[in-house]
């Protein structure tokens, strides 16, 4: 099965896993993380979005 990535530098779409062919750039998975209502790890990334002031401490 093929996969969609996108260039983290340039921000093109390629069907490669290890590097970008345009720029060289690391690539990634275009699309979000699922949503689970059992999210393990949901309180750890609350707290690191706190600590870093993206969201207001409750």
């Amino acid at each position: 099965m093929t996969h969609l990535f996108k260039c983290a530098r340039c921000g093109k779409y390629t069907l490669h896993d290890d590097a970008c062919p345009i720029c060289g750039g690391h690539v990634k998975d275009p699309q979000p993380a699922r949503f689970s209502v059992q999210d393990k790890y949901g309180e750890y990334r609350r707290r690191a979005k706190r600590g870093s002031g993206k969201v207001p401490a409750a």
